[in-house]
């Protein structure tokens, strides 16, 4: 039982829409972890905040399938219609009149080009005046490249490629390539995601995380245009060398279920569990829980289970 980034034990990037992020606070703890691969635990639940971070991040900027407002079952307007986002959303992809620039951030300077059906779009913090944008500090570069979107009755195979250079928030720093290869097909979309060569580097530290990971995600969108209701299904595999130099591996055995409904638990797991194997030390399990929105899991070592919660972070104030 669960006693929910990047949304992560001790810190993450929270790029929710438009790049948000934070560093998160230690989870509480009464155990002390296996000292030989202390940092497995902690910076596995760093990869898979970030992974589902940056993923909702790319979903939401370029409104394609699995969530995307184009391909919604019911509801969506598709073709540019005045519905709940304004209607500008033209034939071209990303193209719309109003480029999308977050929920929360407005500081990036975007950019888009179209050549041969593909386009690019890029995400440039390097700019931002004192490097502080809401109050959070800010850097770097995303670039994603993507077809035309096509029409809203489309099915078949579609890829993202994104590349993050040095993009930062607060004290985190990503590095690395994403590929998201989403099918559509009835309406529904799967996709096969890959973070390949990623690194998350704490500029308060110096210490860095590397990893690979390899997923397949599902998105259940109950029926709706809005994208409030949705819950996604996640499986894969992550390989990964942890902030004390510990590698490991961290295998989903009960598919992660998070549900975009959980307001003060968004992009964290509300149920599932991981298999985390580092190379030396004991084997760890990672549970959620019993599907109730909140921060709280447990590591199970030896047959002893310890109960952590991510805790949120402190709003910095502008000084």
């Amino acid at each position: 039982m669960k006693t929910n980034l990047l949304k992560i034990a001790s810190l993450c990037i929270v790029l929710g829409l438009a790049v948000t992020a934070c560093t998160k606070d230690p989870v509480t703890s009464s155990l002390t972890p296996d000292a030989q691969s202390a940092a497995a635990v902690a910076d596995n639940q760093i990869i898979q905040d970030e992974s589902e971070d940056v993923y909702g991040l790319v979903d939401d900027v370029t409104f394609l399938p699995f969530g995307g407002r184009n391909f919604r079952e019911a509801g969506g307007d598709g073709g540019g219609g005045k519905g709940k986002h304004g209607g500008h959303f033209p034939n071209l992809g990303i193209g719309w009149d109003k480029p999308w620039k977050g929920k929360f951030d407005n500081c990036a300077d975007v950019s888009k080009t179209v050549a041969d059906n593909v386009i690019t779009i890029v995400y440039d913090y390097t700019g931002v005046t004192d490097g502080v944008c809401n109050d959070k500090a800010v850097g770097g570069k995303m670039t994603i490249s993507m077809p035309v979107k096509p029409d809203s009755g489309f099915s078949g195979t579609l890829t993202r490629t994104v590349t993050y250079e040095n993009l930062k928030r607060d004290t985190l720093v990503i590095n690395g390539t994403h590929t998201i290869t989403t099918t559509v097909a009835d309406g529904k979309a799967t996709a096969s995601e890959k973070l390949a060569n990623v690194t998350i580097t704490n500029t308060n530290t110096n210490r860095v995380i590397t990893y690979t990971s390899t997923k397949k995600r599902i998105v259940d969108n109950k029926g709706t245009s809005d994208k409030d209701d949705d819950e996604s299904q996640t499986t894969g595999t992550t390989s990964a060398k942890a902030s004390d130099g510990t590698e490991f591996t961290a295998n989903i055995t009960k598919t992660l279920i998070v549900k975009r409904s959980c307001s003060d638990a968004k992009g964290f797991p509300v149920s599932g569990t991981i298999e985390i194997k580092p190379f030396t030390g004991d084997t760890k399990i990672v549970d959620y829980g019993d599907g109730t929105c909140d921060l709280k899991y447990t590591v199970t070592v030896n047959g002893v289970t310890e109960e952590k919660e991510k805790t949120k972070p402190e709003k910095r104030k502008k000084g």
